[in-house]
């Protein structure tokens, strides 16, 4: 399209392109107002996301507490962890284990003689020839350094490592593994290994078996470490008595799992409470381009800051999803016993109302010696408080009812999280125009401000065009009256 002439002024001497420019002001006013709607709405959008990270975090602690594994967990303990550890696995039962370790496993070692002088490892001028470890030839040539050779002992992957003791001035060859079949041979016929590195093949060190008694029963192991019945364990020094290592349930860890879960919760419920009572404040609207050009970013950030103020105020979602969690917590689990079918029955209670402590309502508080002396009288049922499942149907009202609270929680927690997201979309982008709620919307503000944009680009073509007649008008005029005035002054 050939843009029209246009006559800015000429005629009438106004400020035409300032005229229609402020003429632009109000034709664009719809649209500035629907791209603040729809900045708006990519924060909104951004907060949801955050938002269902934070739920994610939380659901993902309900869901290990939904297994009896988070339960079963065991520890062993060392009597004596100088001479040896444990580690108990969740195969491991509870039980005892006397030790004694009469020898520890060693490798087989060869170390040279040191050198007389300081040695320069990246020094040229070697004596050529071939040697062979673990049956392995290795070649020395006028090239070759001896920390050119120790490098091609160490990436040949025959179990062989060659060192140099730079403090002492000596190499030394150790196999990579322990025990007595450990050993390697040293070829060194042309005696290049010798002559080099003040290696020598007879000077070979087997290693040696550890030796262990496990409750009366003498073993020899190739290595440091074995396991017995799910538990590792890690031999660390000769002992010259019996260590007892003792396998029992972690309370303490379930204790800590336990209160991780309630202060996790507590977090969980002030940043929702904060999120869904945090009112808009209606003097800040997001900024257009034109008015960040004239602020600092420091301008814009606080401007902002106090513009995505109340985004979620009394949100739908999140008021639900704390209602949900408040009740899940709140019932007792049907099908167990009523000693312990609650979570008071564990220590964990609601905190009372105090006048001035609106925030702490719906929060957790915990008494620890109860939750300790729970698992210790009755770590099984403790799980169950948690862990219980039911069979009803989805719809069955009781159903909800005979779950543990972790499984509670976790179904809460996932539909709200999945509300979120058919609500935002799984995308990261906040611009994503796909098939949730706010995509379509987005996408739906996309299609009428282009339409605007054609409206206005219009209207300011009008305006161009009418000013232009105008001036068009008022030069003919001009013209005229200047000829009128020649006419009368000849006569």
């Amino acid at each position: 399209m050939i843009n029209p002439i246009r006559f800015g002024g000429m005629a009438s001497g106004l400020d035409t392109d300032k005229l229609i420019s402020d003429l632009m002001k109000v034709e664009r006013m719809p649209i500035d107002k629907l791209n603040q709607q729809k900045q708006t709405l990519m924060w909104q959008r951004e907060e949801y996301r955050n938002m269902n990270s934070t739920l994610s975090s939380f659901q993902k602690l309900a869901g290990d507490l939904r297994f009896s594994a988070s339960f079963n967990k065991l520890s062993a303990t060392s009597s004596d962890s100088t001479v040896i550890t444990a580690d108990a696995s969740i195969s491991a039962g509870n039980g005892s284990y006397v030790i004694k370790v009469d020898a520890l496993a060693t490798s087989s070692t060869n170390v040279g003689d040191a050198f007389p002088a300081a040695v320069d490892l990246k020094a040229k001028g070697l004596t050529a020839g071939t040697f062979k470890i673990a049956g392995r030839e290795f070649k020395v040539t006028a090239d070759s350094t001896r920390e050119s050779v120790m490098a091609e002992v160490n990436k040949a992957n025959i179990g062989v490592r060659m060192s140099f003791d730079s403090i002492n001035g000596r190499f030394m060859l150790t196999s990579t593994s322990t025990g007595q079949s450990s050993s390697f041979a040293i070829d060194d016929s042309s005696g290049v290994l010798a002559g080099n590195f003040n290696l020598a093949a007879a000077k070979t060190k087997a290693g040696q078996n550890a030796k262990v008694t496990v409750n009366g029963a003498s073993m020899e192991l190739a290595n440091n470490a074995f396991e017995f019945n799910g538990v590792r364990f890690d031999l660390k020094g000769v002992s010259t008595s019996e260590v007892t290592v003792s396998v029992n349930r972690d309370t303490q860890n379930l204790t800590n799992q336990i209160k991780d879960f309630v202060n996790k919760y507590n977090d969980l419920v002030d940043k929702l409470q904060s999120e869904t009572t945090e009112k808009p404040n209606r003097n800040y609207k997001p900024l257009s381009e034109e008015e960040k050009a004239a602020m600092t970013d420091k301008q814009i950030d606080l401007w902002e800051s106090k513009a995505k103020a109340g985004l979620m105020y009394r949100d739908d979602i999140l008021q639900d999803a704390m209602r949900s969690l408040r009740q899940d917590l709140l019932n007792g689990v049907k099908g167990l016993p009523k000693s312990m079918d609650s979570l008071e029955d564990i220590g964990i209670t609601f905190k009372k109302f105090e006048m001035g402590g609106t925030k702490e309502l719906g929060k957790l508080e915990l008494n620890e010696q109860k939750l300790q002396d729970a698992i210790n009288k009755d770590p099984n049922a403790v799980m169950e408080l948690f862990t219980k499942t039911s069979t009803k149907d989805k719809k069955d009202p009781d159903r909800k009812l005979e779950m543990g609270f972790a499984e509670r929680v976790y179904e809460s927690l996932t539909n709200s999280i999945n509300k979120i997201t058919k609500k935002i979309g799984s995308g990261k982008s906040s611009e994503a125009l796909d098939n949730s709620l706010m995509g379509k919307r987005l996408y739906e503000m996309n299609n009428k401000m282009d339409s605007l944009e054609r409206r206005a680009s219009m209207a300011e073509t009008r305006y161009y065009k009418q000013f232009t007649a105008m001036e068009k008008a008022l030069q003919k005029l001009n013209s005229q009256g200047s000829w009128l005035s020649q006419q009368l002054g000849q006569g």
